[in-house]
């Protein structure tokens, strides 16, 4: 898909692939391009690997999403949780204006 600086306009790339029979798509990237999905909301549900492990202050964050208040964070609506060895993997989706 044409797009600019090298880069494809991540609203576009879903239909297309849609338009090619393909209908779930799985994420594994990191914060930047993962942040860039969430802010244009095309993300529908995340899986959450939580790990019972101390990364420390150098740790990356999950998603790049400069965000100044707690006011301003999109919630999440936790629609599962399960054991994955000694780890927690968390389903949620983005919560909607009427979940609220």
């Amino acid at each position: 898909l044409p797009g600019q600086d090298g880069r494809v306009e991540l609203a576009d790339v879903l239909p297309a692939l849609a338009a090619r029979g393909v209908n779930e798509v799985l994420l594994e990237a990191g914060p930047r391009l993962v942040g860039a999905f969430a802010q244009l909301g095309l993300i529908d549900e995340y899986r959450l690997f939580v790990a019972a492990t101390f990364l420390g202050s150098s740790a990356r964050p999950l998603l790049d999403w400069p965000l100044n208040t707690m006011a301003e964070a999109p919630r999440l609506k936790i629609t599962g949780m399960r054991a994955v060895g000694d780890d927690w993997c968390v389903t949620a989706v983005p919560q909607r204006a009427s979940d609220v």
